[in-house]
């Protein structure tokens, strides 16, 4: 039987600290910057470029229907998308929450939310917004949604409870979004 050594080996020798001077964290002044060569520019000698005959521009006629008019068609013509095809939805959801707050602090224009929106929450959200005479309190900052909590369904449904902080108030939001042509849409809107 041999006898256990409890010697440890001995460790490499380390090489000695160095005392190094902090960098400047002021910008140099002035006179202190390096001097930068000067560069001359030659011209170089003009040729003639072959003449090429400008293409004409073809006129379309505007389209028969309004834009709104537009949007709703395009609304209805949307095809609904399972929820394995759409990414994810609480950072979508998180941010349209951070961009309704900001709405109805009156530091967005409500058009940024009319892609994420069906055109009838977005005429709702027009009407919301034309009430208010001022803005409605101070620009939500980056912390103003608290949580979200998604409850996911299969068929491209998903439905979502954000806490936000509104000023010194804490308040909830529900909304309801659906997956459309492979892109998420904000269907309902309770809590505003």
């Amino acid at each position: 039987m041999t006898a256990l050594s409890t010697e440890l080996p001995a460790l490499p020798a380390l090489p000695m600290l160095r005392l190094l001077p902090a960098p400047s964290h002021q910008p140099p002044y002035d006179d202190e910057l390096p001097v930068a060569p000067v560069l001359r520019l030659v011209a170089a000698p003009l040729v003639a470029a072959p003449l090429v005959a400008a293409p004409t521009l073809r006129v379309v006629p505007a389209p028969a229907c309004e834009a709104d008019d537009l949007d709703v068609a395009l609304w209805l013509a949307a095809r609904r998308t399972p929820t394995g095809e759409l990414p994810a939805a609480v950072p979508f959801a998180r941010a349209l929450v951070q961009g309704l707050l900001e709405v109805l602090a009156g530091v967005r224009p409500l058009r940024q939310l009319q892609r994420d929106t069906t055109p009838e929450l977005y005429a709702v959200l027009e009407r919301t917004v034309a009430r208010q005479r001022a803005p409605t309190g101070p620009r939500p900052g980056g912390r103003a949604v608290r949580s979200v909590h998604v409850q996911e369904r299969p068929e491209g449904v998903v439905e979502v409870c954000a806490t936000v902080q509104r000023g010194p108030r804490a308040s909830a939001l529900a909304l309801r979004l659906e997956g459309l042509d492979g892109r998420w849409r904000c269907t309902e809107l309770v809590g505003v």
